[in-house]
């Protein structure tokens, strides 16, 4: 079996789906993730990973770090930003 198939998609995330469905409704939250989202690969890993370690320090929720930890990926960020902008 490949690596790929052995990971999970982000469309069976139930914390992903959410956060993107929040993104959706929510002026403030789409605006925060189309910033991040909108930046290069380097940048966005970057913010990211700085957002994801002060998480994991306030104890955030495993699912939800995990469920914003998929965005590191940028196929998966692309999508979510196309997604986010109703593309």
């Amino acid at each position: 079996m490949s690596d790929t198939s052995k990971r999970k998609s982000v469309a069976d995330d139930e914390m992903f789906v959410s956060v993107i469905r929040v993104a959706q409704d929510d002026a403030e939250v789409r605006q925060q993730l189309l910033a991040i989202l909108s930046l290069d690969s380097f940048n966005r890993k970057s913010a990211l990973n700085s957002f994801i370690d002060s998480m994991r320090l306030k104890d955030a929720p495993a699912s939800f770090v995990s469920a914003i930890a998929n965005l590191l990926d940028d196929d998966v960020a692309a999508k979510a930003l196309a997604v986010i902008q109703g593309k």
